[in-house]
């Protein structure tokens, strides 16, 4: 027996994030999440994808907030 899709607040509670975290970055920027599951209403997560993706090193370093500009005087 396979286990359910997750919910929005199941990945928040995964990934240790808020679940409104969650729901912006679905919206805003889905690529910064694990692939969800087409064709159903809500956003789901497959638990073993999420597990997989979780489990990958992130190719890039994301950083919160705007890039700086560095200065040299």
């Amino acid at each position: 027996m396979s286990e359910a899709l997750w919910t929005a607040r199941e990945l928040a509670k995964f990934l240790n994030y808020q679940e409104s975290t969650i729901r912006r970055l679905t919206s805003q920027h889905p690529d910064r999440l694990p692939p969800r599951v087409n064709g159903i209403g809500r956003p789901r997560w497959n638990p073993e994808t999420v597990r997989s993706w979780a489990a990958t090193p992130m190719k890039r370093e994301m950083k919160a907030g705007r890039p700086r500009i560095s200065r040299v005087f």
